[in-house]
């Protein structure tokens, strides 16, 4: 689940938006706040939060294929994700919250950017939240 802050952060990534958003794994820090485009509607702009979950590649990519599908051309995309701090004791403390969830330290080093790249956004930007230890790529649909 998306943090309060993180959600902020994500929202101000996106910039103003003009019409419904689709949010995945965001919870209800997100949903409450954003008009939902309805299934089948396209979507002006999307948040997709992979935080929390194992980096299941197959099933990432259906995500991120689903979402490309409701887009419009261009509408911007913030995928939210585990990162791995670069200094050694934030890194050691980033390894808490992926161990109570059964997950291990290589969890934060899924190359997410890359990922949304090969599923047809183009990248535009990458932001660190939470101490590095959380990473928002920011992308557009091409």
């Amino acid at each position: 689940m998306i943090g309060a802050r993180v959600a902020a952060q994500a929202l101000e990534l996106l910039g103003p938006i003009d019409g419904p958003m689709v949010v995945v794994g965001g919870g209800a820090t997100l949903s409450s706040r954003l008009p939902a485009a309805r299934d089948g509607e396209a979507a002006a702009a999307a948040i997709c939060s992979f935080l929390g979950e194992p980096a299941d590649a197959a099933a990432r990519g259906r995500c991120l294929d689903a979402i490309a599908a409701r887009l419009v051309p261009g509408a911007p995309l913030v995928v939210v994700d585990h990162n791995q701090p670069r200094a050694w004791w934030p890194r050691v403390l980033a390894c808490v919250p992926l161990a109570l969830r059964g997950l291990g330290p290589s969890r934060a080093r899924h190359p997410v950017a890359r990922e949304v790249r090969d599923h047809g956004f183009t990248i535009e930007r990458l932001r660190f939240a939470a101490g590095e230890r959380v990473q928002l790529v920011l992308a557009r649909r091409c």
